[in-house]
């Protein structure tokens, strides 16, 4: 493979110089989709201030180096586009390292010069992704909000990493699912399972049960809810002596992988302790780090963000809750299933946070848009507010 190092030499500046035209990409699209979809000019400055993200965040905030598999992307972008790995080589190649690169080299954009530059196609990702969003009328006003200044989201979507991809469709994926394009959204599950199996088998049974029971219009109920919930956790005592030894495998080698001693992590001792780290860890990888488990100034910042992310959630919940619970009842579901899994194999706190967003985001998004949240407080003089009206 030819060495696409020789970026490095131009320096600093030379570097992101070469980026300028994905930079002005993002940046014309949200002229044009703003003027024609009428968004708000305050979201619009958010957006454009999310473009210079990329330029600033990797050897600016911390080295490249801290999350080196954007180099892995960046390697293997480059090996597509100058047709040293065919597309559907890629994509059939069961590397998930791979398969996201093929999506990322089908984009419209240059090839990417540097390990950052990706950082600009996750970017476009996420613009487009507020613009079908904000179209079809899914975003309140809590929601906008959340999705254009949750830190974790600027982060993660500027970063050159298969997690903006994974984002992007598996929340496609749910939109379609409520507006009953069965197709158009089991279409979307696809890349996520390509690029991401884990999250595939927490998305299907989510989207399946969505279609099922119409979440959107008549919600799951409680006592469905819970139903499922005990037979959730039958499944899980049944299943412990395979599961089990697959657990403790995937804990250690995402572990290992994300620099940690195999020895310093802690296995999963037999079926009691596995239903208890079932129940329990849910809540745990929602929350961590908390401020004393941080060793660096990144975690540090993400201590101090989970706190405040933490009592959003715990806000909306509680406005969901008086609102409309039979609807609630079915993302409280999804947020314990998709919590408690990742809870079981992920030790890593720095992967917790990146792993973690998409569900948040996806909760708030939807817990807001079925349940109808547009304050997270009481008003005091409330006016008559249509749902079906834009946002502005």
């Amino acid at each position: 493979m030819t060495d696409p190092s020789w970026i490095y030499s131009y320096g600093f500046l030379g570097i992101r110089l070469f980026d300028l035209p994905s930079f002005l990409i993002c940046l014309l699209l949200i002229v044009i989709a703003g003027y024609k979809f009428r968004v708000p000019s305050n979201y619009q400055v958010v957006l454009a201030l999310h473009c210079l993200l990329p330029f600033v965040l990797n050897d600016v905030l911390f080295s490249t180096s801290y999350m080196g598999d954007q180099f892995r992307y960046w390697r293997g972008v480059n090996a597509i586009r100058t047709g040293e790995i065919g597309i559907m080589e890629a994509l059939t190649s069961g590397e998930n390292v791979l398969q996201a690169s093929a999506f990322f080299a089908l984009m419209p954009f240059p090839t990417p010069v540097s390990a950052i530059s990706l950082g600009f196609y996750n970017t476009f990702l996420y613009i487009v992704l507020f613009l079908v969003l904000y179209v079809k009328n899914i975003f309140t006003k809590v929601s906008v909000w959340f999705y254009l200044l949750f830190p974790s989201v600027a982060l993660y979507t500027a970063l050159s990493l298969r997690e903006t991809p994974i984002f992007f469709f598996m929340i496609l994926s749910i939109v379609f699912a409520r507006e009953s394009k069965f197709i158009k959204s089991a279409l979307c599950t696809i890349p996520v399972y390509l690029i991401k199996f884990q999250n595939f088998y927490i998305l299907a049974p989510i989207v399946l049960l969505y279609f099922i029971f119409n979440v959107a219009k008549k919600g799951m109920g409680l006592v469905k809810a819970l139903i499922i919930g005990a037979i959730s956790l039958a499944a899980l005592l049944l299943s412990a002596p395979v599961a089990i030894p697959l657990v403790n495998k995937f804990r250690v080698a995402m572990f290992v992988e994300d620099g940690g001693d195999p020895d310093k992590i802690s296995l999963i001792s037999g079926a009691s302790d596995f239903v208890f780290q079932g129940l329990t860890s849910g809540l745990y990888f929602l929350s961590k780090p908390f401020v004393w488990e941080a060793s660096n100034a990144l975690q540090l910042l993400q201590s101090f963000e989970n706190l405040f992310i933490l009592a959003i959630l715990f806000l909306i919940t509680r406005k969901a809750w008086l609102k409309s619970p039979d609807k609630l009842a079915f993302w409280l579901l999804f947020m314990v299933l998709s919590m408690s899994v990742y809870g079981l194999v992920v030790a890593n706190y720095g992967t917790a946070v990146r792993y973690r967003y998409v569900f948040v985001v996806i909760y708030v998004l939807f817990v807001c848009a079925d349940c109808d949240i547009r304050t997270l407080f009481e008003n005091k003089n409330p006016a008559k507010q249509n749902p079906s009206t834009k946002i502005d």
